[in-house]
């Protein structure tokens, strides 16, 4: 499946217009890593890796390409949605007596 890619502020501003249905971790075909789908009316996209505009970072070629912010596992993508607000965050955890 092929899906275009959507900055986070995008991805916020349709979350509180509630045009955001779902969002899910998704493993990329080919590269290995996990990415974060978010389902929408009417629309799929990918996250968007955020460009870092600084002098001093050493970067690759194509470094200013768009691409999908990548993950190493589907643990660490779930983290990171939680972390920016796009899914719920666990409330409550189980204590051994």
């Amino acid at each position: 499946m092929e899906v275009r890619l959507m900055s986070l502020t995008c991805v916020q501003l349709a979350r509180l217009l509630a045009l955001v249905r779902r969002v899910e971790p998704v493993e990329l075909d080919g590269k290995g890593g996990w990415a974060l789908l978010i389902r929408g009316r009417g629309f799929a996209r990918l996250l968007r890796q955020d460009v870092l505009y600084a002098p001093n970072l050493i970067r690759g070629p194509g470094w200013s390409a768009p691409r999908p912010r990548t993950f190493c596992s589907r643990n660490a993508a779930v983290a990171c949605a939680q972390e920016v607000g796009l899914l719920p965050r666990q409330k409550t955890w189980l204590v051994r007596q």
